[in-house]
């Protein structure tokens, strides 16, 4: 990273002291950069501070349940507070419990935590929320309720659970999920197979409520306002464009509201605001100043905001749906100026004839088709770089899904908002029906298309991260090849999608059957995933949180099917385990006993002892070990990598090993081991 910030501003200095033309440009991302760094200093300096006071340490918390996510255990969910009191003390910072007593978002509870600094894997992603400590409650200790808190965050939470339950009353299942995702952002709802048909079919972003439902509620809702004859040359006046553009930020207000306050609808409601109050200023209408105001304003609070995920995707889908509009601008005035210049003398091309009402039908249904496949088509470019980073999959067929069917998210969306308002009033039951009904059925529609996309041979893409780059650096290169020497897009279009298309192929075919071996969760007690396409072994241990990891894990792998799910521990606090070909508990084995199981990634070898066991995998020509407990074998084993954890591995003689970290006590000392969390073997 800080590798990568040096080459910016170099390039940035460089700019600024070669081209006089840039120079503005250059000298204002520079002072961005500027500001960026003392906001982290300042992000940086606030968390460390709070986990020197309480890192380590048993307090009782009173907070605030900003946000809650469904477990993989019953009874318990995956919670975010807003910590108001620490042993009486008023305090205000958030927290994040792997497993808390079932509560909603917006109730007030206290109790006694364990505070923990993040674990090193998930810490981006939970400063960019705001997170700056875990919380675990104490095994002996209950969560007490303290009722509804006052605050705006926890009245808009309120507001989402009754529009949901009002949007979903009546509705079968998986539309009712999907609508209630769409709508009000409550993805609790929404079955895992949806999500990964809609991951599939490269339309998970509608299932987010973002800038794209904000414009539509904000933009083309307002569009098709009635604004004929005389009232059309008024909107065009200043004083309305100051009312629709208060009108748009009203609109942007009850967004946020129905969404439950979540950051990606702030993000998006932020920038509409800035927008109208640039023209309530006389400014001139400026998405990307907009765009640019709103992200600054994001991060002002928390520097660390920009490393959210959702907040990347969000950015660079907008930045690249504004060069898709100006691109399909550009391609139309060339159009239009290209047909002055021509001269017919056919008269079937004359005003008011059959045919020339046909071709001009047939022009702008063209003109709409390609305006779509260029905003769908630059915004699927724009977010490439930020699934390959993130180590997300890429669908295959993102492009055809968009133009397919974004058609639908308009009426679908209002539809939805329409249902889940009139919900709230018994008396308009009728009409609630009724429009349901028609919200359900273009929900069903768009289920059925994903689904149906989601099967497809090779609905999702994966890259090695080095080479996506190599590729996305090459496509920019050519881009500023193109544009240097003025190529015409009809070549320079072509020439881009063949080279993608011949990079994209070569990479997944190089990378189909290659073996990962990771290690994840917490350091303590890591679980083991190894995955080989679209299968996976687990080898389980650990608590709660390494379950949220593995699962997590499994999702960005795009992982079907789960061929062995062994769980290693020998007293385990529970039974659940995750749904798999073969299911084999080391606590149900006899002592002193061995168990083979054998799958298509490679041969699994479990023996329990008394104190604990051990795993054996034989997969891609290695040998891999791992242990839980205490072990001791009778000789020497021979093994290619050791996935350590706390466990000694005593009596195993191993070349090489996989570590999530260094300071394991059986490990001390030694100065050579590297830490290394995952392994990639090809074929």
């Amino acid at each position: 990273m800080p590798l990568l910030a040096a080459i910016f501003v170099s390039g940035l200095l460089f700019a600024l002291l070669r081209w006089k033309t840039a120079r503005a440009g250059a000298l204002c991302l520079l002072l961005g950069s500027l500001l960026g760094l003392a906001l982290t200093v300042h992000t940086d300096a606030k968390l460390q501070a709070l986990q020197t006071a309480y890192e380590g340490k048993t307090a009782t918390l009173t907070a605030e349940v900003e946000r809650t996510d469904s477990s993989y255990y019953p009874g318990v969910v995956d919670a975010v507070l807003r910590v108001e009191q620490v042993d009486g003390e008023a305090e205000d910072f958030r927290i994040r419990c792997a497993a808390l007593p079932k509560c909603q978002a917006g109730e007030r509870v206290r109790g006694r935590f364990t505070l923990e600094a993040p674990p090193e894997t998930d810490r981006l992603d939970l400063y960019a929320d705001g997170v700056s400590l875990t919380g675990e409650l104490l095994r002996d200790e209950t969560l007490e309720r303290l009722g509804e808190s006052s605050s705006f965050r926890a009245r808009t939470a309120r507001l989402q659970r009754r529009l949901s339950g009002a949007l979903r009353r009546g509705m079968a299942h998986d539309p009712a999920g999907v609508l209630a995702a769409m709508v009000v952002g409550d993805r609790s709802h929404l079955s895992s197979a949806l999500r990964t048909a809609y991951r599939g079919a490269g339309l998970s972003h509608v299932l987010v409520v973002s800038g794209m439902h904000v414009s539509i509620l904000c933009g083309s809702f307002l569009e098709h306002l009635p604004t004929a004859g005389r009232r059309r040359k008024l909107l065009r006046r200043y004083a309305h464009r100051r009312a629709k553009a208060l009108l748009g930020a009203g609109m942007a207000v009850l967004m946020v509201g129905v969404t439950g306050s979540t950051p990606s609808v702030l993000r998006a409601g932020v920038a509409v605001w800035v927008s109208a109050v640039g023209i309530w200023v006389c400014g001139p209408a400026d998405a990307l100043t907009s765009l640019g105001v709103a992200g600054v304003w994001m991060t002002l609070g928390n520097s660390y905001a920009i490393c959210d995920m959702g907040f990347e995707l969000s950015f660079a889908a907008v930045v690249g749906t504004l060069a898709g509009a100006e691109l399909a601008r550009r391609s139309q005035e060339a159009r239009i100026r290209a047909e002055k210049t021509r001269k017919t003398k056919n008269a079937a091309h004359k005003r008011g004839g059959v045919y020339h009402n046909i071709l001009q039908r047939g022009k702008r249904l063209g003109g709409s088709v390609w305006e779509t496949l260029c905003v769908s088509g630059c915004a699927c470019a724009a977010t490439f770089p930020v699934l390959v980073v993130r180590g997300l999959s890429a669908s295959l067929y993102a492009l055809v899904s968009s133009v397919a069917v974004l058609w639908l998210v308009e009426p679908i969306l209002l539809l939805g908002l329409g249902t889940a308002l009139l919900g709230l009033a018994p008396a308009l039951a009728p009409l609630h029906r009724v429009i349901s009904r028609c919200a359900e059925f273009l929900a069903d529609l768009l289920d059925r298309w994903a689904l149906w996309v989601s099967g497809w041979p090779g609905a999702q893409l994966w890259f090695d991260t080095a080479y996506a780059a190599l590729i996305c650096l090459l496509l920019a290169g050519l881009c500023w090849l193109a544009f240097h020497w003025r190529l015409r897009l009809r070549v320079a279009l072509p020439a881009l999608l063949l080279t993608a298309a011949v990079a994209i192929g070569a990479g997944n075919a190089l990378s189909r059957d290659t073996l990962r071996v990771e290690l994840v969760g917490t350091k303590s007690a890591p679980a083991v995933v190894i995955s080989q396409n679209d299968r996976a072994v687990v080898l389980y241990r650990g608590g709660k949180t390494t379950r949220n990891a593995v699962e997590t894990t499994l999702a960005r792998r795009n992982v079907r099917t789960v061929e062995a799910f062994l769980d290693l521990r020998i007293n385990p606090s529970d039974r659940h385990a995750r749904k798999a070909e073969q299911t084999l508990r080391a606590a149900s084995c006899a002592m002193d006993s061995a168990r083979v199981l054998r799958t298509d990634i490679g041969r699994l070898e479990l023996v329990r002892t008394r104190t604990g066991c051990a795993v054996r995998v034989t997969a891609a020509g290695r040998t891999f070990l791992t242990l839980s407990g205490t072990v001791r074998f009778a000789q020497p084993i021979e093994v290619d990598w050791l996935l350590a954890s706390m466990a000694r591995p005593n009596r195993v003689v191993y070349r090489k090993m996989l570590t999530k970290s260094t300071n394991y006590r059986w490990i001390e000392g030694d100065e050579d081991i590297e830490l290394q969390t995952a392994l990639r073997f090809r074929p």
